[in-house]
């Protein structure tokens, strides 16, 4: 038992009959006894319009799905996550009896819990440059927590959890589009006032957006949640905190700097420049009538694995058509991302190729065999029968912010575009009817020999493409960290 916590002297001194517990017994139990919970108060129905859209928004966007196969004691939701870990969490900000009030929110226990009201929102709001929809709409935040990732991951999960965001973020605003409202979000606005009033910082959050949501109909979802006060902080008992969370938290120092140059407006735009070739015989390229959105959001889902076999080209030019999809955000028309196709495996083997994206350039070469794809996925072997691979990559300049050029980026915001991309990859392979999974976890140096990137560029995100197989277990979702061949 050596290296353990307990030793066996502290175990038998601290069993013996009539014994005082040891100092170290008692440190230990100490360290590992928890605070009593202090009562909440009473909850109530939701009453706030703008509060009910935000709900029911949350519920179509981010929270639930209904994709078609059964996923046992796994929680189906509208949007990936690395590991299924799903490292953030919302806050709502509405007008409530005429004076803006916000809102803490609980997606696993469907509660709300109002943390201020009145003039201290409304000088957090002005402070931050953001306002809340009149006559029933709302401002929905996204606030990040990166242990929940980076416990699994590392600090690598500092990225995942920007990529997870990113997905969430964007699915949010097509789930707001396909309800006719223009849903819009914010990247670039000063952030200190709004995260004192959501206690963020001391809670180990960070904001990550902020979603403008004009007012519209809210459904029936909202139903199911609760809201009670909790503007009285001298009420609240003790908050459980993990040291661990803590540490990791101040390793972060330096790394979470926010833009300089605020936009005024958010401005619908495609999140990268494409060139994808001819819409699709007999429909519209990209996702198509935002009627049918929500269906799509509703119903994606991840592959597990791929089977091998080829897919037709026109179903993967089709997916990937998705990505010029305009999204309403605040970020720079120009940005460094780029995007490659490598297409190795499908039915008219003469369209098989290396496509830059940006350009629409084929590139000659060699494509990568199912071994290499597998050892570039990290020994994901399962998902080796890839019919085709979305490399999302940027100069090594832009990340180590050397780039001297007008509307350079955060890698959060880098991040955010690659995790928004890859939510609309997965819409869009959805209404392709083909299957298709992201992965964080990859040997860039290796995608970038196989795909023939420029040899300063790092991959940031890789999506993949093909047959799926849903027969077995998805991997990732376990303890262990196996998009990074954790062993």
């Amino acid at each position: 038992m050596q290296g353990n916590i307990a030793t066996r002297q502290v175990v038998s001194d601290s069993c013996a009959p009539g014994r005082e517990p040891s100092g170290r017994t008692a440190d230990l139990w100490a360290r590992v006894a928890l605070p009593a919970a202090s009562p909440e108060p009473p909850a109530g129905p939701v009453v706030a319009p703008g509060l009910r859209l935000a709900l029911s928004l949350l519920e179509e966007g981010a929270l639930t799905g209904r994709a078609g196969r059964s996923h046992g004691s796994y929680q189906a939701r509208a949007v990936p996550s690395a590991g299924a870990v799903y490292p953030y969490e919302f806050a709502v900000l509405v007008m409530e009896g005429g004076e803006p009030a916000a809102f803490r929110i609980d997606a696993d226990r469907r509660s709300c819990a109002r943390l201020a009201a009145g003039a201290r929102v409304a000088a957090a709001l002005h402070a931050a440059a953001l306002t809340v929809p009149e006559n029933g709409g709302a401002l929905v935040v996204t606030l990040t927590r990166p242990w929940l990732s980076m416990r699994k991951y590392g600090d690598r999960g500092y990225l995942y959890t920007q990529l997870d965001a990113g997905h969430v973020a964007g699915n949010l605003i097509l789930a707001a589009v396909g309800r006719g409202a223009t849903g819009a979000l914010r990247l670039r606005f000063p952030r200190e006032s709004l995260s004192e009033l959501l206690e963020a910082g001391e809670n180990f959050r960070e904001i990550h957006s902020a979603i403008r949501v004009p007012a519209g109909p809210a459904g029936e979802s909202w139903n199911r949640w609760t809201v009670h006060d909790d503007t009285d902080r001298e009420r609240r008992g003790p908050v459980w905190r993990s040291w661990l969370e803590s540490t990791c938290w101040d390793s972060l120092a330096g790394w979470t700097e926010h833009s300089g140059s605020p936009a005024p407006r958010a401005l619908p735009a495609p999140l990268a420049h494409v060139r994808t070739g001819p819409p699709p015989p007999g429909g519209q390229g990209g996702l198509g009538d935002p009627s049918g959105w929500p269906e799509l959001i509703a119903t994606r889902s991840s592959s597990k694995a791929f089977t091998g076999e080829p897919l037709p080209a026109a179903a993967v030019w089709q997916a990937v058509s998705a990505l010029s999809t305009p999204l309403a955000t605040d970020l720079p028309d120009a940005s460094p991302l780029s995007a490659t196709l490598v297409l190795r495996s499908t039915t008219e083997p003469a369209r098989d190729a290396v496509y830059r994206l940006g350009t629409g350039e084929r590139q000659p070469g060699r494509l990568p065999s199912t071994d290499e794809v597998a050892r570039a996925c990290m020994q994901q072997r399962a998902l080796a029968g890839a019919a085709a691979i979305l490399l999302l990559h940027v100069p090594r300049t832009a990340l180590a912010g050397a780039d001297p050029a007008a509307g350079t980026e955060t890698l959060r915001e880098l991040a955010f575009r690659c995790g928004a991309l890859g939510q609309l990859l997965y819409l869009g392979a959805n209404r392709a009817g083909i299957g298709v999974t992201a992965i964080g976890g990859f040997d860039s140096p290796l995608w970038r020999t196989l795909a023939g990137l420029p040899k300063d560029d790092e991959t940031l995100y890789a999506l993949l493409l093909g047959r799926p197989d849903d027969s077995g277990i998805k991997l990732d979702r376990l303890a262990m960290a196996h998009a990074q061949n954790e062993r």
